[in-house]
């Protein structure tokens, strides 16, 4: 396709129209490369002299330089016109693709386009500057299944490594314990509740190590991987996470999909241990 066929081409919408438009003309540069990268060994002629060969060397890089230069302007015309989801359908499309290129035994998919959780990965797409963000990394790749092997990469690196639950569980006993404190000096005379809001005790916890760095999606892992641990009870006292219907909840979800809201955490001593966990 010569550069004016490709002015007066349409322009590529979506990820199927990239494919499309631009794949073939992606896989013929590919091939002409790997035609070119075979001339590399026209440098062995300055010890071998063997002009036959040099001269159907340098012929042939040539044309491939036309060939090269031809395809790649192409390329450029049909990518400078490229939109990737200027509409409600082509980011439905992208966002349908997203979740199919998912493998079973992955949590589902939630939220809307542009921004996903993958419990508890969470995925921003930002096709105005070309990028996808995932967690805190910024990636460049935007084809919804290369992003969601990437996710996927993710969440097995996620558990398969050691959680230290026990340090967790004493980072959210001294929380509570002052949160507990503060709402004593703050509510007068009025004793304060035994559950503190989970929200407070991320707030504390995320301005300890950086909320830049721990996301609530993340805390909400670390509750999820405690609860399996089983690291709830510590000497006499035991976590307990109790459930809300608030929206303003930590929403956890399974690799089934059941997903489970909390909103509390409070500290029982075992005596009057109950049924709430």
């Amino acid at each position: 396709m010569s550069p004016d066929q490709t002015e007066l081409s349409a322009s590529a919408r979506g990820v199927r129209g990239f494919e499309v438009e631009l794949g073939p003309g992606l896989e013929a540069l590919a091939k002409i490369l790997e035609k070119a990268s075979k001339l590399k060994r026209v440098g062995r002629q300055a010890e071998l002299m063997n002009l036959v060969d040099l001269r159907k060397q340098l012929d042939d890089t040539v044309h491939l330089g036309e060939d090269l230069q031809m395809a790649a302007q192409s390329l450029q015309g049909q990518l400078a016109n490229l939109q990737i989801a200027p509409t409600a359908a082509e980011q439905a499309e992208w966002t349908e693709r997203f979740r199919q290129a998912f493998h079973a035994g992955y949590p589902p998919i939630e939220g809307q386009f542009p921004t996903f959780t993958v419990f508890p990965i969470e995925v921003r797409v930002d096709f105005e500057h070309e990028l996808v963000v995932v967690n805190n990394r910024t990636i460049r790749t935007l084809h919804p299944q290369a992003v969601a092997a990437l996710v996927e990469r993710s969440l097995d690196r996620l558990n398969n490594e050691r959680f230290n639950a026990a340090p967790f569980a004493r980072a959210l006993l001294r929380i509570y314990a002052l949160l507990i404190a503060e709402a004593t000096v703050n509510g007068g005379d009025k004793a304060p509740g035994p559950a503190v809001p989970l929200r407070e005790v991320y707030r504390v916890l995320s301005a300890r190590v950086g909320a830049s760095g721990y996301s609530m999606s993340q805390f909400a892992f670390d509750i999820y991987r405690l609860r399996r641990s089983k690291e709830l009870t510590m000497g006499s006292r035991r976590l307990v996470f109790g459930t809300t219907r608030n929206r303003g909840g930590v929403v956890i979800t399974d690799s089934s999909g059941r997903t489970e809201t909390f909103g509390s955490l409070e500290v029982v001593e075992k005596d009057g241990e109950d049924e709430r966990e």
